[in-house]
C-alpha cells in the first residue's frame, strides 16, 4: 500500500454525512500526527547531519527526542483524544521555546503553531490560553535569552524590540486562531445540519419505500378490478381552458373498449364519445369539471371497434397537497345487460307488443303532461281517437295473422303521417289515438289544424294494404278533441275524442267528428272551401282585375292587381274568405303564381294602349319564400317581354318576422334588375321602423283601417300624419289605401300624401275595361311617377 492509498483511506473526511465534528478532530489530529513523523523524518535527515558536521549535538538529540515523542502520540490509542492532543501541544510549545533560545526565529514558527493546533484540535477558549502562554513565553525567554533576531530601528533597545515582536505575533496567532476555530464551528453547523437532512432523507426513503409498496399494491389491485378505472389529469392553457388527457387505465378498461393502455395514455378521453350518447348526461359531466365536483353518470360509450355499451361511471375530483384540483378518478362498469332488462320491462309496462306503439298508460302519462303544459302556454293541441271499420270481419276471416300484419302497416302508415313530436298510441285491438301538441296559438286555427291531419289520415287508410301479395280495403272513423278546455282531464280527452269517433261512426263511417258540434260546422266549411278552391284554380274561376292609383289631380299613375273569384253557384267569394284558405293549404304558392303572370300581360295591354304606368301586385310570404321564387319572376318577365321597372311587388311585414337577413338579400337580388317593393297594409303587421333603413323598398301603402276614419278620428289622423312625414325623410313613395270620400282625400292631399287608391276615384275592374274608360288624350300622356 503506498502513503497516498494509507492517507485516503485513514485520513480524508468520510463521505458519511454522520461524522460529527469528534471524529473529524480525532482524524485531523491522526492525519497531523502521521505527517508530522513521515514529514519530520525527511527534515530531519538533512538537520541532523549538518548538525553533526557543526557539532551541533543538541539539535541532533532534540530532533530524535521530537520524532520518538510524536511516534509515540500517535500509536497510542489507549491514551485520550484530549490527553494525545495535550502531549502533541506540549511539544510544539517546548519545541518553539528550545528553539528560541539556541536558534532564534525558527522557535517564533512552533510557538504560533501552538495555539493555532489548539484551536484546530480543541476549542476557541483552550487555543486563546496557548495564545496567551506563547506570547508570554516568547517576550519573557526572547527578552531574557536575549535570542538572535534583529528588527531595524530597535537593536539598541531590546526589550521593545521583543515587545514589537510578541505584539505581531500575538495579532497573527489570534487571527489564525479565531479563524480555525469560526471555521470548525461552521462546519460543525454543517455536519449537524447534514446529519438532520440525512436524517430526513432516510425516514423520508422509509416513507417512500412504504410508499410504494402501497402504491405496487393498489395498482395490482385496481388493475385486477372487473370495474373501468381510468385517470384523467386537469390543467389549464394560457387561456384558461381546461384540458384532459389520461395517464392511467387499468386492464378492465382494455378489456371493455378494447383500446390499448399505451394507445390512450396522454390523449383526451373523448374518443369514449359518440353520436348516440346523451347530450344531458355530457352535460353534466361538463358542468362537474367545471366546478370540480363529483357526478354519477350512465351513458352510452363506445369501444374501440365502433360498438356501444352502456356504461355506469362515477367521476371523482382529487386535489393535490395544496387544494388545486389536478386529476379526475373515473370508475364504470358495463351496465348494458341491466339496461337491456329495464329497457324490456319498460316496453311491455309502456309499449304495445304487436305494434311497438305506447300503450294505454304511457299515452294518459304523456296526456297528462300535455295538458299541463297547455294551460300554462294556452297553445291548442289535438287528440285523435281512430278506429278502423270493418276489422273485425277482416280478422274473423283471414285469421289473426293477417290482422296483426295489417295493424303493423297502419302503424307504418301513421307514423309517416305525423310529426316527431306527435304520439301515435294503440290502445286496443284497432283502436289508435294520436296526440298532437302544439298546433296553433287559437282554437279556430288549431280545428283547422287537427282536421287537416285527420283528413290525411282518412284518406291514407283508404287506401289499399298488400298483405303477402293480397289486397286489402279498409277505412276508418275520427273522433278529434281540442285542449286546453275547462278542467279536462287525460281520461276525459279520451272519452271525448271517443265519443266524437262513435259520432263519426253514426254517420256513416270513413268519416272526420269533432267533440263540439259548433267546431265540427267550422271545420266542414273550411274543408269545403278548399275542395271548391282547388277546383277553382283547375276550373279557371279566378281572375284578375286592376284598381287604378291616382295623383293629387285624380290622374292615374299606377294601378293594383286583385284576385277575384266568381262561384258558379255562391256568385262572388270575399278575398277575405279564400285568400286564408288557401295561405293554410299552401294554394297561395300557385296562385300567386299565376297572379303575377297576369300582371305582366296586363302590363302588356297597358302598354299596347299608350299607357306606361307601373302596376303592383301582391306576393304572399310562403311564395315568396321560395327557393325558386326569383328564378320564377325572372322567367315570367323573359316570357313576356314586361320591363322589370313597370312591376311592384306588394309583402305584408309578416314576412319580415322571420329570416329578414334573407329576405333582404332576395328583395337585393330582385332590385337589381329593378323591380320595386311595396309594403302592403302598412302599420298593421309588424311595424317596426327598424327595417325600413335596411330594405331597398320604393313604397308604403297606408292600410285602408287608418283612412276610413280619417279626418274625424283623431289618432288614425295622427297615424297617416307621422306615416306620410317618415315616408318623407325616408324619400319613399306613399299609397293611400280605401280612399272612398271626398274628405279623406283632402285631408290626404293636404298631409302631403302624392298617391291614393279607392271606391272614391275607381272600382276594381278588367285591364281591357279601365283601358276602354280612359279618355283618347290618357293613352297620349303616360305617368310614370317614380320610374
Amino acid at each position: 500500500m503506498t502513503v497516498f492509498q494509507y492517507i485516503r483511506n485513514n485520513f480524508l473526511l468520510s463521505e458519511d454525512a454522520s461524522v460529527d465534528i469528534a471524529q473529524w478532530r480525532e482524524q485531523v489530529l491522526s492525519a497531523i500526527l502521521f505527517f508530522s513523523l513521515f514529514l519530520g523524518v525527511i527534515a530531519a535527515l538533512p538537520s541532523m547531519f549538518i548538525a553533526i558536521n557543526e557539532g551541533l549535538w543538541s539539535i541532533v538529540v532534540v530532533d530524535i527526542l521530537a520524532l520518538i515523542w510524536v511516534a509515540a502520540i500517535w500509536r497510542a490509542p489507549a491514551l485520550s483524544f484530549t490527553l494525545r492532543t495535550w502531549n502533541f501541544l506540549l511539544l510544539l510549545y517546548l519545541l518553539g521555546v528550545w528553539f528560541l533560545m539556541k536558534v532564534g526565529l525558527t522557535g517564533l514558527i512552533y510557538l504560533m503553531a501552538f495555539p493555532v493546533m489548539a484551536s484546530l484540535l480543541l476549542n476557541l477558549r483552550q487555543a486563546l490560553i496557548s495564545l496567551l502562554i506563547a506570547t508570554l513565553s516568547l517576550l519573557l525567554i526572547g527578552y531574557v535569552s536575549d535570542a538572535n533576531l534583529r528588527i531595524v530601528g530597535f537593536n539598541s533597545q531590546p526589550f521593545m524590540r521583543w515587545l514589537v515582536v510578541t505584539i505581531n505575533f500575538a495579532f497573527i496567532c489570534s487571527i489564525m486562531s479565531i479563524s480555525c476555530s469560526v471555521l470548525l464551528q461552521r462546519l460543525n453547523f454543517s455536519l449537524r445540519q447534514q446529519q438532520l437532512i440525512a436524517l430526513s432523507l432516510e425516514r423520508e426513503k422509509a416513507s417512500l419505500r412504504a410508499t410504494n409498496e402501497e402504491l405496487r399494491l393498489t395498482v395490482a389491485a385496481v388493475s385486477g378490478l372487473n370495474d373501468i378505472v381510468m385517470i384523467v389529469q386537469n390543467h389549464l392553457d394560457h387561456d384558461d381552458i381546461q384540458h384532459l388527457t389520461i395517464v392511467f387505465v387499468n386492464d378492465a378498461f382494455q378489456r371493455h373498449t378494447g383500446f390499448a393502455a399505451e394507445a390512450v395514455i396522454g390523449k383526451s378521453p373523448a374518443f369514449l364519445i359518440g353520436t348516440q350518447t346523451q347530450k344531458e348526461e355530457l352535460d353534466r359531466v361538463q358542468f362537474a369539471l367545471q366546478h370540480f365536483e363529483p357526478v354519477h353518470v350512465e351513458l352510452i360509450a363506445y369501444r374501440r371497434d365502433g360498438g356501444e355499451f352502456w356504461m355506469e361511471a362515477d367521476i371523482v375530483p382529487l386535489a393535490d397537497e395544496h387544494g388545486a384540483f389536478t386529476h379526475w378518478v373515473a370508475t364504470g362498469r358495463d351496465i348494458s345487460e341491466r339496461k337491456k332488462t329495464e329497457e324490456h320491462i319498460h316496453r311491455l309496462a309502456y309499449f304495445d307488443a304487436l305494434t311497438g306503439l305506447p300503450n294505454r298508460r304511457l299515452l294518459l302519462d304523456r296526456m297528462t303532461i300535455l295538458l299541463a303544459h297547455a294551460r300554462r302556454t294556452t297553445i291548442v293541441s289535438a287528440v285523435l281517437f281512430i278506429d278502423m271499420d270493418n276489422f273485425k270481419y277482416i280478422n274473423d276471416a283471414r285469421g289473426h295473422a293477417v290482422g296483426d300484419a295489417l295493424l303493423k302497416q297502419v302503424t307504418q302508415r301513421l307514423n309517416g303521417l305525423l310529426r316527431e313530436v306527435d304520439t301515435v298510441a294503440r290502445i286496443g285491438g284497432d283502436e289508435f289515438v294520436v296526440l298532437m301538441s302544439n298546433i296553433a296559438e287559437d282554437v279556430a286555427n288549431g280545428a283547422h289544424a287537427a282536421s287537416h291531419v285527420a283528413e290525411k289520415i282518412r284518406h291514407a287508410m283508404h287506401q289499399l294494404f298488400d298483405i303477402d301479395g293480397l289486397m286489402y280495403s279498409t277505412t276508418c272513423s275520427i273522433g278529434v278533441t281540442l285542449l286546453p278546455r275547462g278542467h279536462q282531464n287525460a281520461d276525459d280527452l279520451l272519452r271525448e275524442a271517443d265519443t266524437a269517433m262513435y259520432r263519426a261512426k253514426s254517420a256513416g263511417r270513413n268519416q272526420v267528428a269533432f267533440y263540439e258540434v259548433g267546431m265540427q260546422s267550422e271545420i266542414e266549411y273550411r274543408l269545403t272551401m278548399e275542395r271548391e278552391l282547388t277546383a277553382a284554380v283547375v276550373g279557371h274561376q279566378l281572375h284578375m282585375v286592376m284598381q287604378a292609383q291616382v295623383d293629387r289631380l285624380g290622374k292615374p299613375v299606377g294601378g293594383e292587381m286583385l284576385m277575384r273569384w266568381v262561384h258558379p253557384h255562391r256568385g262572388n267569394i270575399s278575398p277575405a274568405q279564400f285568400i286564408p284558405v288557401a295561405e293554410e293549404s299552401g294554394m297561395i304558392i300557385s296562385m300567386g303564381d299565376w297572379a303575377m303572370q297576369q300582371a305582366c300581360l296586363a302590363l302588356l295591354k297597358l302598354e299596347a294602349a299608350g299607357i306606361s304606368i307601373p302596376l303592383s301586385v301582391n306576393v304572399s310570404p310562403k311564395q315568396f319564400r321560395q327557393l325558386d321564387f326569383v328564378d320564377k319572376v325572372q322567367r315570367v318577365l323573359r316570357e313576356t317581354g314586361v320591363k322589370p321597372e313597370r312591376l311592384i311587388l306588394e309583402v305584408t311585414e309578416g314576412l319580415l318576422i322571420q329570416n329578414l337577413q334573407d329576405t333582404i338579400a332576395r328583395m337585393h337580388e330582385l332590385t337589381s334588375i329593378g323591380i320595386r317593393f311595396s309594403i302592403d297594409d302598412f302599420g298593421t303587421g309588424y311595424s317596426s321602423f327598424a327595417y325600413l333603413k335596411k330594405l331597398p323598398l320604393y313604397e308604403l301603402k297606408i292600410d285602408k283601417s287608418f283612412v276610413q276614419d280619417t279626418p274625424d278620428n283623431q289618432n288614425d289622423t295622427a297615424i297617416v300624419q307621422s306615416i306620410l312625414s317618415m315616408a318623407e325623410h325616408l324619400g319613399l313613395r306613399v299609397v293611400a289605401e280605401g280612399v272612398e270620400t271626398r274628405e279623406q282625400a283632402e285631408f290626404l292631399i293636404e298631409s302631403g300624401c302624392s298617391t291614393m287608391q279607392g271606391f272614391l276615384f275607381a272600382r276594381p275592374m278588367p285591364v281591357d275595361e279601365w283601358i276602354g274608360l280612359q279618355p283618347p288624350s290618357a293613352a297620349l300622356v303616360t305617368h310614370t311617377h317614380g320610374v
